[in-house]
């Protein structure tokens, strides 16, 4: 059982239905799983493993961490100490402590069949090359006005400070690590290490990379220190069709760490201090993946924010979903979609006009692609993708509330 949409009446849960959390643990169902743990009558011991990957993928990593640990120490099945040992991983990274992510994910891989070991093999030898890197920090200081500007690619690059000399980078929450060209690392004087891993580009390609810590990069008002990022070759950050050179990609460990970070609709880039929104959190981390509870009328989606893609798209999951005038509505259509270093073409379906909500806020697109084919991996539990198309309007992250407000 799969349900990736419709709305589930979380008060029919029986206090005692672990099964059910299980569940949707294993169909990334989080919010739900969240809303469901709300409710009383749980007896705490029998949770513990589901409110631990809650707290995790909710914002409160170092609480999931001890929760997490405490779970492990009662010796559950096999099965659930792979997951408690990868969600553990995901919980560790995520605060910078690499070298004992790399160990919890080697833990996992013990546990895991043939057919899920190649990502993991990859993430331990991503933990392992970066195992001595000091966690990341970031501090705030005077004010800066930052503008971002729209690159020939349809996204935001913004400006930033690396060694005192200038860059544009990519803005990119669809990211999980920042990254370089080999180029622009040279340019800037850093020094680049060799690694055992490879990277997928949004077309699958797989592609080799290098490794390098910026110990001090400015942005605007924020000063982050300890940066990972991966280095690939520049012909893999080269967009044939556009004639354009990605040379810097600011991924989802940077923009998680300004805490409240946003861009208007005219690009003013805004870094602000303390302050977290009101509401029930839309916003949820797998992994580094920005997910998002998004309706469609009476329907519950959730979808991948990914700034750095140019347009929003809708996976098959989602066409239940739509309306029957929205249905009879689509167009057959062709696209050509550019990733690292290769260029694909797919057929799609058009949807001409399409109303989400996201917390109530609307967001209207137009032109929207319905895929045929589901995508791989976990993006399998998602029903489509937010791009920048969906966010010229102006938006907010708040990683301290978990939400996406919509300007």
């Amino acid at each position: 059982m799969r349900p990736l949409i419709g709305l589930l009446l979380v008060a029919a849960l029986g206090a005692s239905d672990v099964a059910r959390l299980e569940e949707l643990v294993e169909t990334r169902q989080l919010f739900l799983l969240r809303e469901a743990l709300q409710q009383r009558g749980w007896n705490t011991a029998d949770t513990l493993l589901y409110r631990g990957i809650v707290e995790s993928h909710f914002g409160q990593e170092r609480k999931a961490i001890e929760d997490l640990t405490r779970f492990l120490a009662g010796r559950p099945s096999p099965a659930q100490r792979r997951t408690a040992y990868d969600e553990l991983a995901a919980a560790l990274a995520r605060v910078g402590q690499y070298a004992a992510a790399n160990r919890n994910v080697t833990e996992a891989l013990r546990l895991s069949p043939e057919g899920e070991r190649a990502d993991k093999v990859n993430t331990q030898h991503l933990y392992a090359a970066v195992a001595g890197v000091p966690p990341q920090s970031m501090a705030l200081e005077k004010d800066v006005p930052v503008r971002a500007t729209f690159n020939e690619l349809g996204s935001w690059n913004v400006p930033v400070d690396v060694n005192g000399q200038r860059g544009e980078w990519i803005f990119d929450t669809g990211a999980n690590w920042s990254t370089l060209s080999a180029g622009e690392a040279a340019r800037l004087g850093l020094a680049t290490r060799e690694s055992d891993v490879t990277v997928g580009g949004s077309t699958g390609k797989q592609n080799a990379l290098r490794l390098t810590v910026v110990p001090d990069l400015r942005l605007g008002r924020a000063r982050v220190k300890n940066v990972i990022f991966l280095v690939l070759s520049d012909e893999s950050l080269y967009v044939g069709p556009l004639k354009y050179q990605i040379r810097g990609i600011l991924g989802m460990p940077v923009l998680r760490a300004l805490g409240r970070v946003g861009i208007t609709a005219n690009g003013d880039l805004r870094i602000e201090p303390e302050r977290t929104e009101r509401g029930a959190p839309n916003l949820f981390l797998d992994g580094w993946s920005a997910i998002v509870d998004v309706r469609h009328g009476e329907r519950r989606t959730r979808m991948f924010l990914d700034s750095g893609a140019n347009v929003s798209l809708l996976y098959r999951s989602f066409r239940p979903a739509l309306t029957a005038d929205e249905i009879a509505g689509l167009a057959a259509k062709e696209e050509q979609v550019g990733g690292a270093g290769e260029v694909i073409t797919r057929k799609t379906e058009a949807v001409p006009m399409l109303r989400l909500f996201v917390s109530g806020q609307p967001l209207d697109l137009s032109d929207i692609s319905l895929l045929a084919t589901e995508p791989q991996g976990d993006a399998r539990y998602r029903d489509g993708v937010i791009g920048a198309d969906g966010l010229r309007g102006g938006f907010t992250l708040d990683f301290r509330a978990m939400r996406l407000i919509l300007d």
